[in-house]
């Protein structure tokens, strides 16, 4: 399965990528976002699993730009426009990719993927992709960023839980023309009367 995450992450990166100047498809761009209000997932990974339609929205206000949420194959997913780490015009660039996916009712999981073309090396665009997902996590409301980044460096466990009722996982694959990093957040143990069991 996770195998299958990441190839399918590079074959949406080629079939977004044209080579072209794509302006607001850059990193820069989503940062932008500072009218966004923090908190839209109301504090807790719940407010991200629990209700697709409403959390669609809120990767859309926050500049991810998600496709819509529909049954692909066997389960449900929205797929976003694939953003550039580096130069979008540049014989190699570097994309990152954002799904979200679950049931028609709850998500299930959501993954923040780095397609770099074995052509390329480029430690610019790959400390580009953690500011680009850390922040997209800040502006929901949600952690997990920072521990996420700690980990795809070495500084943490590739799997573990975050606070807020999430669990985080760190894949790497390398394939004959890329190398994709994965870090996927799926829900974790449920908050009950106000306890988190993942902030221990």
């Amino acid at each position: 399965m996770k195998s299958g995450i990441l190839l399918a992450a590079a074959t949406l990166a080629l079939a977004g990528c044209s080579g072209a100047p794509a302006g607001n498809d850059t990193a820069e761009a989503a940062y932008n976002n500072s009218f966004v209000s923090p908190d839209l997932a109301g504090g807790t990974w719940q407010g991200v699993f629990d209700d697709p339609a409403s959390s669609i929205d809120h990767f859309a206000r926050i500049g991810l730009r998600p496709g819509a949420y529909e049954k692909v194959g066997g389960e449900w997913r929205s797929e976003a426009v694939p953003t550039a780490m580096t130069d979008p015009s540049a014989p190699s660039p570097v994309m990152a990719m954002f799904v979200a996916a679950g049931d028609e009712k709850k998500l299930s999981r959501v993954t923040f993927t780095l397609v770099e073309p074995l052509a390329s090396n480029d430690q610019q665009a790959r400390d580009q992709f953690d500011k680009w997902m850390s922040q997209a996590l800040t502006q929901l409301g949600v952690a997990g960023g920072d521990q996420a980044v700690k980990a795809i460096h070495g500084e943490a466990s590739a799997t573990g839980k975050v606070p807020g009722g999430a669990r985080y996982a760190v894949d790497r694959e390398t394939t004959d023309k890329d190398r994709l990093l994965a870090v996927t957040f799926t829900p974790g143990d449920p908050i009950l009367n106000g306890t988190d069991p993942t902030a221990s």
